[in-house]
């Protein structure tokens, strides 16, 4: 993905506050992709879900789905639902290489991601590479995912299908 520069720019000169813009713009996407993670990782399938446009789009391993309610059912499905008082020390997800483009109230981006499992040992594990494609939308004045596809790269689908809840431990 090649960058333009601040919002999309060219090399024509930009204002002070389009440059600022373009900085809040890009750090509010950054913190979008890490705390896509973050609600992932505590299983916070509704905070994760409110990451997504009206209109948003998930599409990955677990299948696809349209708007936070379909992304919510979709993770309480394919996670299960999350006991109270959850706390997650058995996997977690790493964000990467995140490049960002941004043109006007709308945005690309492409990062990188590990997801990292405890092993027998007790010790994080690197389980699954991959990297997730989005397209992003300003609803509302907030930045929220339009559409996130997530490649695994390292297993491939083929090589390690879809886990369940059971098999991953969240039981």
């Amino acid at each position: 993905m090649a960058s333009e520069g601040p919002a999309g720019s060219s090399g024509a000169a930009l204002s002070i506050e389009d440059r600022l813009r373009a900085l809040e713009d890009e750090r509010e996407i950054r913190e979008l992709i890490i705390r896509y993670a973050q609600h992932l990782d505590a299983r916070d399938h509704k905070g994760y879900a409110e990451l997504f446009a009206r209109d948003g789009r998930w599409s990955g391993r677990m299948g696809d789905a349209v708007g936070p309610e379909a992304i919510e059912k979709m993770l309480v499905e394919g996670l299960g639902p999350t006991p109270e008082g959850f706390r997650n020390t058995k996997n977690f997800h790493l964000m990467s290489n995140i490049l960002i483009e941004i043109d006007g109230d709308k945005a690309k981006a492409e990062s990188r991601l590990v997801y990292f499992a405890r092993t027998k040992d007790a010790r994080p594990g690197p389980m699954l590479a991959g990297r997730y494609f989005d397209e992003f939308v300003r609803e509302d004045g907030r930045w929220r995912f339009k559409f996130r596809q997530v490649l695994g790269e390292i297993p491939t689908r083929e090589e390690a299908p879809v886990r369940t809840a059971e098999e991953d431990g969240h039981e």
